[in-house]
């Protein structure tokens, strides 16, 4: 939660549109509602033309629709000339993940060369913020995690190896917006860690994964994680609240990690389990590899408190994802 909650500084007084690319997906549902709500920023939101956009119609100035099945430079140009956006938030990628890193590149690049390019093709001023993942800092030997991302070629842990797809892909992504930013660019990067709690959309990737990890059984084709598996874990509220300090600070370059709470797999699935009354025994975890994500300069630069803690918040996120229809623990 920013300490200042909603009062901009004087140089960003006026009211700005604000482009949000992913707003019907399960974190930009929680942005969208939480940008309404801002006294400084007005939701516009590009989504495809088969997206639902029922949820977050109150929270948008406008809804925009792009031309053709995926989004395109052109697409995010034309709001950009046509509402005079000065901010881009890409929160978008494709749901559920593909099988390997490479396929599911080639369905999250869409949204993100989208918002790189058409920003590009209008401005250098237009600050453009992507999204890529806690999974994508961690280093070779764990220990403390923080917003610096590894070095090119770095071997990722044995821990980590089966989820290649989730981090290769953003490390992917990230060289992207690297290059982009090498080249004159403004964009800044923020990495969420493992997200968590009631949205006005769909439910997130962790309703389905500390399911299936309780249940020792896939669904939807995906094996369950590891016993020995080390992430941290952010409200979606909180999360939100991180994306519109960065969106206010505008600065190039910026890296910014959102990790509430370190927590095991395990620890989380333990809680998720007693707070829907199903009995769970977890596997014994060490963190071997002292794996610790410290987000504590992301929360000085960008003077936030985050606000949620698991405990309180677990049992509610439970209850959303009854109401979603994706609970399959009874």
């Amino acid at each position: 939660m920013s300490k200042e909650k909603d009062v901009p500084d004087e140089k960003n007084r006026s009211v700005k549109n604000i482009l949000l690319l992913g707003a019907t997906g399960y974190v930009g549902g929680a942005l969208s509602r939480r940008l309404s709500q801002t006294q400084d920023f007005k939701v516009l939101a590009l989504v495809r033309p088969s997206s639902n956009t029922e949820a977050i119609k109150p929270f948008c100035k406008e809804i925009i629709r792009s031309k053709e099945a995926q989004f395109s430079a052109e697409d995010v140009e034309a709001v950009i000339r046509n509402h005079d956006v000065k901010r881009i938030i890409n929160v978008a990628w494709n749901m559920p993940p593909e099988s390997t890193k490479e396929a599911q590149f080639e369905k999250d690049r869409i949204a993100l060369e989208a918002a790189l390019h058409g920003a590009s093709a209008v401005s250098a001023d237009i600050h453009v913020i992507t999204t890529s993942g806690n999974f994508s800092l961690t280093t070779a030997n764990g220990g403390r995690i923080t917003e610096t991302p590894p070095p090119k070629d770095f071997a990722k842990p044995k821990y980590l190896a089966w989820g290649e797809s989730l981090s290769g892909v953003n490390l992917i992504k990230d060289a992207l917006t690297e290059e982009y930013i090498s080249k004159g660019g403004n964009a800044s990067i923020v990495y969420p860690s493992s997200v968590y709690g009631p949205s006005p959309t769909r439910g997130g990737f962790w309703d389905f994964g500390i399911q299936q990890f309780i249940t020792g059984k896939p669904h939807w084709g995906y094996e369950p994680f590891p016993p020995d598996f080390m992430t941290a874990w952010i409200q979606v509220e909180d999360l939100a609240e991180c994306y519109i300090a960065a969106a206010r600070r505008g600065e190039k370059g910026g890296h910014y990690l959102a990790a509430g709470e370190n927590l095991s797999i395990s620890q989380m699935a333990t809680l998720l389990a007693e707070a829907a009354g199903v009995k769970f025994q977890p596997p014994i975890f060490e963190n071997k590899d002292n794996v610790v994500f410290d987000d504590s300069h992301t929360r000085e630069v960008l003077q936030l408190e985050w606000k949620y803690k698991v405990a309180d918040e677990v049992k509610a996120w439970v209850e959303r994802i009854k109401e979603l229809g994706t609970y399959f623990l009874g």
